[in-house]
């Protein structure tokens, strides 16, 4: 412990906030450990500050402990029920843990204990929780609220075009991001501006030049850099990582209605219908491997066929998800163009659902799989279809691979191909997609 931090619990009232300040700067500043050790020293003589209590549970959450954070913050607000910047920050957290409902209470609560002058970024914050809930009506009305006050808040504009775009309003998410811009502008806006823009029909050529504003603004925008090379038809091998985490991150709330509601995504229960009938009569395998589990939607379709069942996603927001279904013997974060993360056994089984449509090359990935499945394991995933090239990205942003382009990479891998069926694996736009599920065998 530092000298600055390993001092005596005050006894009086300015000593008191004197430590209370410290602490808060020490937590601005990012000094977790330094932060915590101040804070657990004084609460040992003051268990039930409120102040201290927020403290930690700030830092705890911080240092990766949210659900205790939380606690300590849910402690805090018990003491003090009336402090609106307590009750914003345990609706925050309640967010970060997918506790939407629980968050709209507290939101709620922290504005009605306001002054007006807070309301906007309140209002902002309620709006946000609400679109975990999937209510994406009421988050509307109120980004549109703050938007008609304060007409030039970033904030509200950018998520206000954000769920406007989810909802396929697309002419209205870009002039959500026009009327902003005007007054003030931000990467963010031209953004968003650009992903309505390039989804409205003769509009491609206003979505390259709000994406290219996007990155002059910010040059580290890998969004809009891969959407302007969609637009621009560059050559690719893969997506970005850091776009496809971001993505699917925001996407992790509503991922689930979303595609199982609105675009019949079919691929899990294609998956294992196309396991089972390459092994006829066999409903057991020992080890499932699930690459780009997300939240879980394919290793629920198989978690009655495995003793064991690990599953790995780039985005963290999608694994904890996953986690709530208590579907896995372990989960990972990786980047599956990197790694297919730790390996400690050899697996019977892996599946890739969906998971090809953002690596276009598949060598790599092909061999990384082969490597790790058992002798006769098997590898069962799907491709979206493409009869132009080996590999190119679709309308929809995603990797679509040429059947005899897949079999080659199988074959040249090692792998056997045991199948490769033509399926409509969901819809978009109203449309079917097609696509093919394949299934290949590591030889004995």
């Amino acid at each position: 412990m530092s000298a600055e931090v390993a001092l005596q619990i005050p006894a009086d009232a300015a000593g008191l906030a004197d430590l209370k300040q410290r602490a808060a700067i020490l937590l601005t500043r990012g000094d977790l450990e330094e932060t915590r050790s101040l804070v657990d020293e004084a609460l040992v003589g003051l268990p039930e500050d409120s102040d201290l209590l927020a403290l930690r549970g700030t830092c705890r959450a911080r240092q990766g402990e949210l659900s205790d954070g939380i606690q300590d913050l849910a402690s805090a607000v018990m003491l003090n029920p009336r402090d609106w910047e307590l009750l914003n920050n345990l609706a925050v957290h309640l967010q970060q843990m997918k506790m939407f409902d629980e968050a709209v209470v507290f939101h709620v609560k922290a504005i009605n204990n306001s002054e007006p002058e807070h309301h906007p970024q309140l209002y902002i914050n309620l709006g946000l929780a609400m679109t975990g809930q999937g209510d994406f009506k009421a988050a509307v009305e109120l980004f549109e609220a703050v938007l008609d006050v304060h007409p030039d808040m970033i904030d509200a504009a950018v998520n206000l075009s954000s769920v406007l775009n989810s909802l396929k309003e697309y002419a209205r998410s870009a002039e959500v991001c026009k009327r902003t811009l005007a007054l003030v502008e931000a990467p963010e806006l031209y953004h968003n501006m650009g992903n309505a823009l390039h989804r409205i029909a003769g509009r491609n050529a206003d979505a390259v030049k709000a994406f290219e504003r996007a990155i002059e603004l910010d040059p580290t925008n890998l969004k809009s850099k891969h959407m302007l090379s969609l637009l621009r038809d560059e050559d690719m091998e893969s997506i970005p990582s850091d776009f496809v985490a971001g993505l699917f991150d925001d996407y992790a709330s509503y991922y689930e209605s979303d595609v199982i509601e609105k675009l019949r995504y079919r691929v899990p229960g294609l998956v294992r219908r196309y396991l089972l009938k390459a092994t006829p009569g066999r409903t057991h395998f020992p080890s499932i491997l699930d690459l780009g589990c997300g939240t879980g939607l394919t290793g629920v379709m198989l978690r009655d066929l495995t003793d064991f069942q690990k599953g790995v996603d780039i985005s963290r927001n999608m694994l904890v998800q996953a986690l709530d279904k208590k579907i896995y013997d372990q989960i990972e974060a990786v980047d599956l163009q990197v790694s297919l993360g730790e390996i400690d056994r050899q697996y019977s089984v892996a599946i890739a659902a969906d998971v090809c449509g953002y690596i276009g090359r598949l060598d790599g990935f092909v061999a990384k799989v082969f490597d790790v499945l058992e002798a006769n394991g098997l590898f069962v995933f799907s491709v979206e279809e493409s009869f132009l090239a080996d590999y190119e990205v679709s309308a929809a942003g995603r990797f679509a691979h040429r059947r005899t382009y897949v079999q080659k990479v199988l074959t040249d891998s090692g792998f056997k191909v045991v199948t490769g069926a033509r399926e409509q694996l969901r819809n978009s736009a109203g449309r079917p997609v097609f696509g093919m599920i394949f299934v290949a065998q590591k030889p004995a």
